[in-house]
């Protein structure tokens, strides 16, 4: 009996055994190769290398985005302990010290949040969600002294605008992915470029321990990095920071919504400066709303700024400046009744006249003599209608609709800047284009593009276009030539003389809204008048004083900025002398 039972015992253990030896011969010989795979995958780690997002720079090689290195600190109170309680408690406090001055957090903070860490996740507690890669690096030197056990960082990045708000409007801001730590731009250049800013992340395959952490000298695989490409601006900061104060001046001098300033170089197309005010904080916004590029985005009606349109489309085909009409107060075309701004008896005014004087009733005049085609064909030719800039979010065309959609008295309103709307950019090219002799060059805002190895690329030149004979904008600049002079005359506010220089240049005033009960006031202008080298454009929005017209809203700013632009750019004084120009007609 006990050796049948011993019989029995060997050869259930030799079964046992032939089993282990199969799955033995399985594990090793048939699938050996795939749990091998298996156990070096397992080993195998994937760490990100990010990118550093690209910076972007005004001409004159200012800073206005950059990216900076920045460490998360986080704590893991489960790994600051001691022998005992005791111990424990007075490592804590050790900890708390030592990361007070670098956190610049009271050490009572911080041994709070150590021993009270959230419930759903007591061995990660956030002690700074960024902190400067200084600081970053002194916390380190702690860690590796391991006088701060439990301490962790984690590295990343972080967009600064050294500038605050400086070109906020077109620079735009971004978000930071608080998983990936990616950072996206989120309008204006951020948004519009972000591919190249961005760049492209890397990657590194290492072997880890079984706590995760690499393995010294083990095979590694690298996916290198692609660094952020730069973006050059056009802007100038200088003439940027300037239109921007003069902005806000006056919009708290009037208590307006608000007020842009565009200044741009009519030869070469590029944007100087697309101020605005109110703006914003890039690195802190609270309010999409107030995130808006006005001078792109934002469109008023042109109101008596618009009238050189009209008056190019009249020289070209057939009238001179010295043509003249009869010009009463009011007057009624079509069943439809027109007045101007003031009561004044029948004048004799010349085309010229009209426009210096600014009547709406003479416009309406000079408009029955242009066909709506016409009209609407230099309207186009001198770029309303079709967005203006770079190729930014928002950007709008304005509002002008063709002549098969005018309405009642569409085509005389038009005439004098109502019935259309336009963007403050728009509108700066439009006189840019009489400043270069009637040759539009588009307006560009980005100079340039920086690639990852470093090199420039400029921007290739918008393609210039001819909108009216070089004979037509130089009658056209005669006649603002007479504008500030006879705006000084009438209201004592010389805005548009400045000493030195020859001015040529249009105020506009335009009732706004549908209920039309507030304003919009403009001032535009170049200099020198005689071979212009700046355009200024400037719009203030519902100004809330007595006086709401162009010339005394909007000339104070276009006074201060074109005097900082002629500075800046070292532009000689002219010493130009006012053309004569006959503004009445016999």
């Amino acid at each position: 009996m006990p050796t049948r039972r011993l019989q029995t015992g060997l050869w259930c253990a030799a079964f046992a055994l032939s089993l282990v030896a199969v799955r033995l011969v399985q594990l090793q010989g048939v699938d050996g190769a795939k749990y091998l795979a298996m156990a070096q995958n397992y080993r195998l780690g994937t760490l990100p290398i990010p990118a550093v997002r690209g910076s972007i720079t005004t001409a004159d090689g200012l800073t206005l985005a950059l990216t900076l290195p920045v460490d998360k600190v986080t704590a893991d109170p489960p790994q600051i302990t001691g022998s005992n309680a005791r111990a424990a408690a007075a490592l804590r406090q050790q900890v708390a010290n030592l990361l007070s001055g670098p956190l610049g957090m009271p050490a009572a903070t911080i041994l709070a949040d150590i021993d009270h860490p959230p419930p759903i996740s007591p061995d990660y507690v956030v002690l700074d969600p960024q902190v400067s890669g200084t600081t970053g690096d002194h916390i380190q030197s702690l860690i590796n002294n391991n006088r701060l056990p439990g301490i962790h960082l984690k590295p990343g990045y972080v967009r600064s605008y050294p500038g605050r708000d400086l070109a906020s409007n077109l620079v735009g801001f971004t978000n930071t992915d608080s998983t990936t730590g990616d950072i996206t731009g989120e309008a204006g250049i951020e948004q519009a470029y972000n591919r190249l800013l961005a760049g492209r992340d890397g990657k590194e395959e290492v072997e880890t321990s079984i706590s995760g952490q690499p393995l010294p000298m083990a095979a590694e695989k690298i996916k290198p990095r692609v660094q952020g490409g730069g973006v050059r601006l056009t802007i100038m900061s200088g003439i940027q920071w300037a239109a921007q104060q003069a902005c806000a001046d006056q919009v708290r001098a009037t208590r307006a919504d608000n007020c842009t300033a565009v200044v741009m170089q009519p030869a070469t197309g590029k944007v100087l400066a697309m101020a605005q005010y109110p703006t914003y904080q890039p690195a802190d916004v609270t309010n999409l709303a107030e995130t808006t590029d006005l001078p792109v985005a934002a469109v008023f009606a042109p109101g008596s700024t618009a009238k050189i349109i009209t008056a190019a489309a009249a020289l070209e085909h057939g009238q001179t400046p010295a043509t003249a009409y009869s010009v009463p107060e009011q007057i009624v075309v079509d069943g439809f009744p027109f007045h101007d701004a003031e009561y004044h008896p029948v004048e004799r005014l010349t085309l010229a006249g009209i426009v210096a004087h600014s009547s709406n009733v003479g416009m309406v005049q000079v408009a029955e003599h242009v066909s709506p085609q016409v009209q609407y064909h230099y309207y186009r030719a001198f770029g309303i209608g079709t967005p203006a800039g770079a190729p930014l979010a928002g950007v709008s065309a304005g509002l002008l609709p063709p002549p098969s959609q005018w309405w009642g008295d569409q085509r005389y309103t038009l005439a004098f800047g109502q019935g259309v709307s336009v963007t403050a950019l728009q509108m700066a090219s439009v006189y840019a284009t009489i400043a270069n002799g009637g040759v539009r060059v588009p307006p560009t805002l980005v100079a340039g593009t920086v690639g990852p190895g470093g090199r420039f690329r400029a921007t290739p030149r918008p393609h210039p276009y001819r909108v009216i004979k070089t004979s037509t904008a130089r009658q056209l600049i005669s006649i603002l030539q007479q504008v500030p002079y006879f705006d000084a005359t009438l209201a004592n506010q010389p805005w548009g003389e400045i000493p030195g220089y020859s001015v040529a240049a249009k105020t506009g005033t335009a009732q706004e809204g549908r209920c039309q009960c507030w304003y919009g006031s403009s001032y535009i202008g170049m200099v020198p008048a005689g071979h212009p080298a700046v355009v200024v454009a400037v719009n203030v929005q519902n100004p809330r004083t007595a006086d709401y017209y162009g010339n005394g809203v909007a000339g104070p700013v276009f006074y201060k900025v074109m005097k900082f632009a002629l500075a800046a750019l070292k532009i000689p004084p002219d010493h130009g002398k006012r053309p004569n120009v006959a503004l009445t007609a016999p």
